[in-house]
């Protein structure tokens, strides 16, 4: 079916051609949105079904319009109701000329089943044909529109953020000269030679006052070069800022009324749904009023 002109009117809204199957996906929603009662002129026949175990018996049941064999219509019944339909001892069984069909795992099954020269088929909503020249193009044609609108704003550009590749600096301390304590005992207790003692606890003293001076010295470096890292990353994070605030400025506004249209087109394909259903049920209405006047 025909859906140039929706296609041309799609990309007119948007700016963004439409794809068959953006254009196949707002029919499946328009007819899914409808009673298929008010459906019926957009009716396509089945395969034809020689057996209940035929491909063409697996439907999308929400579709189906009317099932028929040989040329006579099906009364739907109940899938427990099938069982005495195929009973040539009940006085539910199926005939030729009354038969009936349920659904079983998404599958048509007819009594009396379809045979060759007297087969099964049915007829089914096919959204295909809400298309250039059906009364829900407009529909079609926005849903179409809402959905290219929201996959403009979904595949807006975000910026790329440089993040660098700074490292941490790494605080290494320096290497303490183990003090040697193992002759103090002994000047102390044995010796006890004070003067000896006094050199050798200054001598050690003046180790700890070393390594605590190259502490301090390796502390401040760090330091530093904690605060020169610190500076870059603050650095970095405001550059980011700036090309945030500089995508927002160009992209934000568009974002936002891409979004903005999106809605609109949604609620324009909603009431042109609503206007549709509501007018053709006043004509079913009045088409039933009449039959029963007859």
């Amino acid at each position: 079916m025909a859906i140039t002109d929706i296609q041309a009117t799609v990309l007119a809204n948007t700016g963004s051609t439409p794809t068959a199957n953006s254009v196949e996906d707002a029919q499946r929603y328009i007819a899914a949105s409808i009673p298929k009662d008010l459906l019926k002129w957009a009716s396509s026949q089945s395969g034809v079904m020689t057996s209940n175990a035929d491909s063409d018996a697996t439907v999308n049941v929400d579709t189906i319009l009317s099932v028929k064999r040989n040329g006579y219509g099906c009364k739907e019944i109940s899938l427990d109701e099938l069982v005495w339909a195929a009973d040539s001892n009940s006085l539910k069984k199926a005939t030729t000329s009354h038969p009936v069909y349920a659904i079983s795992d998404g599958k048509i099954q007819i009594q009396p089943e379809p045979a060759v020269g007297e087969e099964g088929y049915y007829y089914y909503v096919d959204y295909s044909k809400i298309d250039d020249s059906s009364d829900l193009r407009n529909a079609v044609i926005n849903y179409a529109s809402s959905r290219e609108f929201t996959s403009l704003a979904i595949s807006t550009t975000f910026p790329s953020l440089s993040w660098g590749k700074e490292t941490p600096p790494t605080f290494t301390p320096p290497t303490l000269q183990q003090p040697d304590w193992s002759d103090v005992e002994n000047w102390i207790t044995t010796e006890e030679d004070s003067e000896m003692l006094n050199s050798r606890v200054s001598a050690i003293q003046s180790q700890i006052a070393e390594y605590t001076a190259k502490l301090q010295a390796a502390q401040t470096e760090f330091g530093s070069e904690l605060q020169d890292y610190q500076a870059r990353i603050n650095e970095t994070v405001q550059l980011n800022q700036g090309q945030i605030a500089e995508w927002q400025a160009e992209n934000g506004v568009k974002l936002s009324h891409y979004l903005q249209l999106s809605a609109q087109h949604y609620n324009w394909a909603i009431t042109e749904i609503k206007t549709y259903i509501e007018n053709n049920t006043k004509t079913l209405d009045k088409v039933v009023e009449l039959q029963r006047g007859k």
